[in-house]
């Protein structure tokens, strides 16, 4: 039993000092969860006027999964319109250090979602009124595509846990159609933005 205790003493005393030259050895734009989940809120971006979700971190936070449920109100799209979204979102790059903040200058991500309503299907083959090939893409799932960038306020005190980000994206149908259609499409009318905050746990 003492041979137990004085090797283990001595196996927290070797590592010990190496769990704090580890810390210490951080890069500065590192930040510490407790877990790797997250709580997120957005404005737009194709799930909504406004949508609530919740996530996941991965691959040493190179790569976050979420799920959210948006909401698009009848005033903004002509009906009050819900839509389940799942969303990848790819952080390549370390954050440049900026003061208070750090800045993630690019993301990229693929976010797949569902919208409800009898209007909405998502294979024409089981609409009656419609024969097969009417229409080009189901407008009940959307494959939607985006690139953009995040602040995080790392060195921001009571707010350290907080992240903002901006995205800019469109529906795979609408890059498809205006590929095929330049002339009738522009990036305007197929690109759209989204800002957004993350709370990590």
């Amino acid at each position: 039993m003492k041979r137990f205790l004085l090797l283990w003493g001595l196996v927290l005393a070797l590592g010990l000092p190496a769990h704090r030259a580890a810390a210490q050895t951080l890069p500065q734009d590192s930040v510490v969860n407790p877990s790797p989940y997250y709580v997120k809120a957005q404005f737009a971006g194709d799930i909504g006027l406004i949508s609530v979700g919740v996530g996941r971190q991965a691959f040493n936070s190179k790569l976050e999964t979420d799920l959210s449920l948006g909401y698009l109100p009848k005033f903004a799209g002509g009906d009050d319109l819900f839509t389940l979204a799942v969303k990848s979102t790819f952080l390549p790059y370390r954050s440049i250090r900026l003061k208070a903040v750090d800045w993630k200058p690019i993301t990229l991500g693929v976010q797949l979602g569902y919208t409800f309503g009898e209007e909405f299907f998502a294979s024409e083959r089981y609409l009656s009124r419609y024969p097969n090939s009417y229409y080009r893409f189901s407008t009940a799932l959307n494959f939607y595509l985006f690139a953009g960038g995040q602040v995080n306020f790392t060195r921001v005190k009571k707010v350290n846990r907080l992240a903002a980000y901006y995205e800019a994206g469109t529906m795979g149908e609408y890059l498809i159609s205006y590929i095929t259609n330049p002339r009738y499409l522009s990036p305007g009318k197929i690109f759209n933005l989204a800002l957004g905050a993350k709370l990590y746990l």
